[in-house]
């Protein structure tokens, strides 16, 4: 290979030609190479690469560096305040594709909206996806991810998102729509996982199905179910109020404070009180009546031990003198029985 070196002693070397005329290192037919060794100022408007692959030895370069106003000011389309790379996509109706800084868009941190982000997306303003396995924060810093308007954050292309993060009784059946909470819930390894609204919907509809819930309370109030084959004694609905159980639902019965509606055998429904040697008392509000709205049938009874202390007491028994059955004691220790209107008329003749 031939060589020739020259040396040209002056501190300055200009070669110049007509005006828009041209320079050309040519180096042949077969790839050579040119080998500039200092800085190099390229003082056009324009500077083309055609190499197929080029190599930066330098850690950072510079775009938009004789920018002289704050911030960037617009680029030669129009489009926004940006500066950044343009990657050209051919011939042809394709738009050149663009990653920029761009001062007309808005970022977000954990002060709220700060202006200028970064642009990945087409010279026409259509954005493009990011193609990446993560996102790392700085670090305590966190992660933001702001949908504009009507926008979402979504999870999309995973098959089957919310089974690659909860385990399911069936994870082929998609039929099937219960998390298996015996086994899991969570697959191994997501216990981090971003969490879908079908996620969401499928987990609370499984947590309802395997967990029953026997208790609704606030505070000191609450309403609850015992089971018998689970709790033991009795099958029931306790409500209770301020911390005092006053309401309990059975089988058969109601007991409402020192009431109790039972439904007993043979359609029969009976109003008592909850308690022993206690009392039940009708009373209208103010002027109000009492008023029994159908037949009344006093069952046989035994005397009453003690006359009552205010009022009368009505009851029932065998037939007696008075030819009605029906009898009464009173609070000055009177007792009788009522006389029917034929006893009335016969004891008038005798006597």
């Amino acid at each position: 290979m031939a060589e020739r070196f020259n040396r040209i002693g002056a501190d300055k070397y200009t070669i110049e030609v007509n005006d828009a005329g041209e320079i050309v290192f040519d180096t042949g037919n077969a790839v050579g190479k040119v080998t500039v060794k200092g800085d190099l100022d390229v003082l056009g408007v324009t500077t083309t690469v055609e190499s197929t692959e080029v190599a930066i030895g330098d850690k950072t370069f510079t775009i938009n560096k004789n920018e002289t106003v704050g911030g960037i000011k617009d680029l030669l389309d129009g489009y926004n305040r940006g500066a950044g790379i343009i990657i050209s996509r051919g011939p042809g109706e394709l738009v050149d594709a663009r990653i920029f800084y761009d001062e007309d868009l808005d970022g977000f941190d954990s002060g709220g909206v700060d202006p200028g982000a970064f642009y990945f997306g087409l010279g026409n303003g259509e954005y493009k996806g990011i193609h990446t396995s993560s996102i790392i924060t700085d670090t305590n810093e966190d992660l933001y991810l702001i949908g504009q308007g009507t926008g979402t954050v979504t999870v999309t292309g995973v098959t089957n998102y919310e089974r690659q993060v909860f385990l399911y009784d069936n994870p082929t059946d998609l039929l099937d729509l219960e998390i298996n909470f015996s086994a899991g819930p969570v697959q191994a390894g997501k216990n981090d996982a971003l969490v879908s609204a079908k996620s969401l919907v499928e987990y609370v509809d499984s947590y309802h199905t395997n967990f029953f819930q026997p208790k609704i309370a606030k505070d000191d109030s609450s309403v609850e179910i015992f089971d018998a084959d689970i709790d033991g004694g009795d099958t029931k609905v306790v409500i209770t109020l301020d911390g005092v159980n006053y309401t309990n639902f059975y089988d058969t019965r109601v007991e409402i404070g020192n009431l109790r509606f039972i439904s007993d055998p043979g359609d029969v429904g009976v109003i008592t009180s909850n308690g022993i040697n206690t009392a039940i008392r009708l009373r209208g509000s103010g002027t109000g009546q009492v008023e029994i709205d159908g037949y009344q049938n006093f069952l046989l009874e035994s005397d009453p031990a003690d006359p009552p202390s205010e009022g009368i007491t009505l009851y029932s028994k065998a037939l007696g003198d008075g030819g009605t059955g029906l009898y009464f004691t009173n609070q000055d220790g009177t007792q009788d029985e009522f006389v029917s209107r034929n006893k009335a008329l016969l004891y008038s003749i005798i006597f």
